[in-house]
């Protein structure tokens, strides 16, 4: 690469960096039980996460511009501006967590198949806050994406949003905020493990993903970038059994 690309490509970065950013505060109420299966948690037993990943907002906010306009083209443009937002999903106060046999066709070809399989479902007892960081040329579009998102991933995650506001970052409930782990100092790890704060694995997207990289119909997975990485969450298993558990909003002491 010569001097002057370079100096372009910092330029690029650069500009990127300064773009002013708002925070976004939306709610959002699920009607019933939902799975979000962890990534690369196999299908047949498949381990859920009690909150959905950065990238399962983000992608149903792309999801939902193409839903209510109509225009593919329109879902590109907000996944270009959108994937490299910052995104905190906090958890209700309460969740109650069961596991459950399934039994599923699967279109394979002319025919159905039969499969079967164990998934974590969830029941939220209150709201699932979301804090979402998008440039200040964008608050207008953003607010209007997530008071119309109808489901976070997948279809039987129905969910609506009651509220948006836009919020100072002194607003957001630090100690509430999902914590990547490899962020984590030895010290605050082993203090929140031992207190009973669980672990699970989100995925979210990249600089590098790119929009083909999730068309369903489509063979470009290798072009999803996705990083997958494990998080602390402000969540602590006040009850269980064998087949289900309670888990209980609490900060993280520091």
């Amino acid at each position: 690469m010569g001097r002057r690309a370079t100096k372009k490509k910092l330029a690029e970065v650069r500009a990127k960096e300064y773009v002013p950013k708002v925070w976004l505060k939306a709610e959002f109420e699920f009607p019933s039980a939902f799975s979000y299966r962890q990534p690369d948690a196999s299908a047949q037993f498949a381990i859920g996460a009690p909150i959905p990943s950065p990238a399962a907002i983000k992608l149903a906010l792309v999801d939902t511009a193409i839903r209510w306009s109509g225009s593919v083209r329109e879902g590109k443009e907000v996944f270009e501006w959108l994937k490299t937002c910052q995104v905190h999903p906090i958890p209700p106060e309460q969740i109650v967590r069961f596991r459950v046999f399934l039994k599923r066709l699967k279109p394979r070809e002319s025919e159905l198949l039969e499969s079967t399989g164990i998934r974590d479902y969830f029941l939220f007892d209150g709201r699932l806050t979301i804090f979402l960081q998008v440039p200040r040329e964008k608050i207008d579009e953003a607010k209007k994406l997530l008071q119309k998102v109808r489901r976070l991933g997948t279809s039987d995650s129905l969910c609506w949003c009651c509220n948006v506001c836009e919020v100072n970052e002194n607003d957001l409930p630090k100690n509430l905020l999902p914590r990547r782990l490899d962020s984590l100092d030895d010290n605050f790890l082993r203090q929140t493990l031992t207190q009973g704060f669980i672990v699970v694995r989100l995925s979210d997207l990249t600089e590098k993903s790119e929009f083909d990289g999730f068309n369903p119909f489509g063979e470009k997975a290798k072009k999803a970038h996705l990083h997958k990485a494990s998080y602390l969450l402000p969540l602590r298993m006040e009850r269980y059994g064998e087949t289900w558990a309670v888990l209980k909003r609490s900060e993280f002491p520091f």
